[in-house]
């Protein structure tokens, strides 16, 4: 499955704020129907954030060099180590998720971060392991084989955390997706592993876990 298919969904087009999708913006807050989390309970490996969540920095990143012409992903970082991600297409929203920060792993050096992008490493095998839970590679070529490795994903964000029109910092991120069924739901949890890059001796491995929500289950002000 091509990786582009799985960032953007069937949502409806929303109306969207001149900067940041939705009315995004620094400051503002998000809050999000805990209703779907209550009746799945555990089933998920996260916890939904507790409302209402600040949004601290804002990331983007555009997805004209990867073959998505007029496409961004936008990152509203929350208070509670969490995400809101909003795939948009020439302005329109298509997909919106939801993701909690599992874990973070520190490589002590700069050989050892590169040894998470390098073929045949733990980022990019056919399925990724997390918490007892076993996750299947949703970017790359369709698994044959248990040995079958597909390169991460670079994507460049820039993150604005003081002005919404000039960015603070930017990195490097080596991404990879994973996706497992939730047992008697519709849903699917998706867990997003990056190797992430700002400097010489800035860089660590972010695991985070989410789902698909619907523009209905959350507010933005």
């Amino acid at each position: 499955m091509s990786w582009r298919d799985t960032l953007f969904g069937n949502n409806s087009a929303a109306p969207t704020a001149p900067r940041f999708p939705l009315g995004a913006r620094l400051g503002g807050a998000v809050t999000i129907d805990e209703t779907p989390f209550k009746i799945l309970g555990a089933q998920f490996g996260f916890a939904c954030p507790s409302n209402p969540q600040m949004i601290e920095a804002i990331g983007e990143i555009d997805l004209d060099d990867h073959g998505a012409a007029g496409s961004k992903l936008t990152r509203l970082y929350l208070t509670d180590d969490a995400f809101i991600q909003i795939s948009t297409t020439n302005g329109q929203v298509m997909d919106v998720k939801l993701f909690v920060y599992d874990d973070t792993i520190n490589p002590a050096t700069q050989a050892d971060f590169q040894a998470w992008v390098q073929g045949g490493s733990r980022l990019g095998q056919p399925y990724y392991e997390l918490d007892e839970r076993r996750y299947e590679r949703r970017w790359g070529d369709s698994v044959t084989g248990e040995s079958l490795w597909a390169p991460p994903i670079v994507f460049e964000e820039r993150v604005y955390k003081t002005s919404p029109t000039k960015s603070d910092y930017g990195l490097t991120l080596y991404s990879m997706l994973y996706e497992r069924d939730i047992e008697g739901s519709e849903r699917t949890e998706v867990l997003v592993v990056a190797a992430e890059d700002s400097g010489p001796n800035d860089f660590c491995v972010s695991q985070a876990l989410g789902t698909t929500l619907r523009l209905d289950d959350l507010e933005i002000t």
